[in-house]
């Protein structure tokens, strides 16, 4: 399940299956049961997204639930799935399917098959999507709303690098350095005046820089740009993806110096006037109203650290809704990660290790957010399946539009709600920094 509230999405599954299988590969010579466990329960979550598929790009890709049912149909508990096409869950599908058929391989040949399979058959049906439609309206409820064009084009580099490992179809290739040029288009250089450069906007005009508040995939933009030098380590475009990743990696050393004293990395830079755009504010905040909110993005701007005439740093995310920082510091912390592995930089993936310290209890509140680990771990909202050891939340707020940490000792939605993806890209990341 998803949530404290037993609701489901299946891409969230389909990432944190992806994320038991970085686990699993990383620890296979050290520790090789619990690689065996860890692989075992991934496969449970590849078997729900490969059953979720219609075979035409139509999937099962959410259901909100709100109580247990039964098992049988016909009665009063039955839950009406949510159904869609959409071009970025294919595209991320298939990166994960080509992934577990990559990891899977000498393990599972069977499942390692059907999954480059359907990680074939789901790209293709992506790409057809896209073409046809482009960058289409989310829906809601599966938390990939507030995807704009940049991250379009992560998800086709990361999942066309890791077909073409899989397949060695040269499509692939050639697909994957095309949408990098795409991808590198929508990052800042320094043109904008901005104190730091390396920073993604949602698409090529620069207009709205990138944010998450919430369900936050940051990671894959250097996610996708890593996949593409591992895949296309001869490729003549290689040199630009790395200055692309040391850009952003210097973004990252940038916001970096505001982590004092915890090592919680900050959100991200912002734009003084975004809380003018009323267009990207419909993507990033659901549930609220522009009109009503408008003063109080202005404030939780202004409640931030000026860097230079036009720019804020913000510690937390600006939210009105969803409000808990766990995912997107995790998601950073990913990105730092990564970033450290390919340049074997100390810096970065010390960046990586301080997000698990947040978590673990160097927070101002001294408190373990992972239930049963440590000695100072708090209830947490899990109204349905009950808590579990190594559950978490979605993580620490703020108080009305400051920008300091708050952690009511109250038990409620949605921050102190146990969420599966906080989880997941907790183990994605602890994979990295297995020693």
């Amino acid at each position: 399940h998803d949530a404290g509230d037993v609701s489901q999405q299946t891409l969230q599954s389909g990432e944190i299956t992806a994320a038991l299988l970085e686990m699993a590969d990383r620890c296979r010579g050290k520790a090789p049961l619990l690689s065996a466990r860890l692989t075992e329960e991934a496969a449970w979550g590849l078997d729900f997204v490969l059953r979720t598929r219609f075979g035409d790009g139509y999937r099962a890709t959410s259901a909100g639930m709100t109580r247990w049912t039964n098992g049988f149909s016909g009665d009063m508990d039955d839950v009406r799935v949510r159904v869609y096409n959409h071009a970025l869950e294919n595209f991320l599908f298939a990166g994960i399917e080509a992934y577990a058929s990559i990891t899977l391989r000498q393990t599972d040949r069977p499942l390692s098959d059907g999954s480059r399979r359907a990680a074939v058959e789901d790209f293709a049906f992506a790409m057809e999507r896209f073409e046809n439609h482009g960058v289409e309206a989310e829906q809601i409820y599966e938390h990939t709303y507030n995807s704009g064009s940049s991250l379009y084009y992560a998800a086709i580099v990361w999942a066309a690098s890791l077909l073409y490992r899989v397949t060695g179809v040269k499509y692939y290739g050639t697909t994957a350095e095309l949408y990098c040029k795409k991808l590198l288009s929508c990052q800042e250089t320094g043109e904008a005046g901005a104190s730091f450069a390396g920073f993604f906007y949602r698409d090529e005009s620069h207009g709205a820089i990138v944010h998450f508040n919430h369900q936050s995939r940051e990671h894959l933009y250097m996610q996708a740009l890593n996949a593409a030098c591992e895949a296309l380590s001869e490729s003549p475009s290689r040199p630009a993806w790395e200055n692309a990743m040391r850009l952003y990696a210097g973004y990252l050393r940038g916001i970096w110096g505001y982590a004092s004293p915890y090592g919680m990395m900050p959100a991200g830079i912002h734009h003084r006037d975004e809380y003018l755009d009323q267009e990207t504010f419909r993507l990033l905040h659901i549930l609220c109203s522009y009109e009503e909110e408008k003063e109080n993005y202005r404030l939780q701007l202004e409640n931030g650290i000026a860097v230079g005439e036009h720019y804020i740093i913000r510690s937390f995310p600006i939210w009105f809704s969803f409000r808990g920082n766990t995912a997107v510091l995790l998601s950073q912390g990913k990105a730092a990660s990564l970033l450290g592995h390919y340049f074997k930089d100390e810096e970065l993936l010390q960046m990586g290790r301080e997000q698990l310290y947040w978590i673990g209890g160097k927070n101002p509140f001294c408190q373990s957010l992972m239930y049963g680990a440590g000695t100072r771990y708090p209830s947490q909202y899990a109204i349905f399946p009950g808590e579990s050891t190594g559950e978490l939340p979605v993580g620490i707020e703020t108080l009305g539009n400051g920008d300091e940490p708050y952690w009511p000792r109250a038990n409620n939605a949605t921050y102190k709600e146990v969420w599966t993806t906080a989880a997941g890209r907790w183990l994605s990341l602890a994979a990295d920094c297995w020693e």
